[in-house]
């Protein structure tokens, strides 16, 4: 019971702090959207599918954005009786970009918070939830006026579940669109 509170706190100051930060962030900044796929190799044990990789990106200023992202993955394993178990994966991210523009090239260095929410139905393990700080790189490639490619590396450092110290590096490709187009 005490357990279930405090995942219901955690999950709820969660996104007061999302709110939080987008609700601050300066309205005149450059925003855009990405959009993705890729593996989460989490806690190096599993690898999970990154069926959809969602970010949301808010200039701050010169060199700076805003970063609040959700990834959605899956696993399946085989039970005892044969039959495929699906495994589920959130990780979020909230957090600072620092942005490397060149012409065409923008490189990014990423550092944050992801609180992670880890489904095993079916098991005895049902549900862990996980958080730490992250650090990530990305290159996007612009390819049009408001649209970028961009591929990320993102190296995780989480807190909980039964071993309470966990790593797991994420990989994603995806594109980006801007939401303000860029004039000429």
């Amino acid at each position: 019971m005490v357990i279930q509170r405090c995942k219901t706190r955690l999950f709820s100051l969660v996104l007061v702090v999302a709110g939080l930060a987008l609700g601050g962030a300066p309205l005149a900044g450059q925003s855009s959207f990405s959009g993705g796929m890729g593996v989460n190799f989490f806690r190096y044990d599993k690898a999970y599918l990154t069926a959809l990789s969602a970010t949301y990106l808010h200039g701050l200023g010169e060199g700076l954005e805003l970063n609040l992202g959700a990834e959605f993955g899956i696993n399946t394993d085989e039970n005892d009786k044969g039959d495929t178990v699906p495994s589920f994966l959130i990780p979020l991210n909230l957090g600072l970009n620092f942005t490397f523009p060149q012409d065409l090239v923008t490189f990014v260095f990423g550092t944050g918070l992801s609180p992670v929410f880890n489904f095993n139905p079916d098991t005895d393990d049902e549900f862990y939830f996980y958080m730490g700080p992250y650090v990530k790189g990305a290159v996007r490639i612009r390819v049009h006026p408001i649209m970028s490619l961009y591929t990320e590396v993102q190296q995780d450092l989480l807190i909980g579940g039964d071993d309470w110290i966990n790593t797991g590096t994420r990989f994603s490709l995806g594109i980006n669109f801007a939401l303000d187009p860029l004039t000429p």
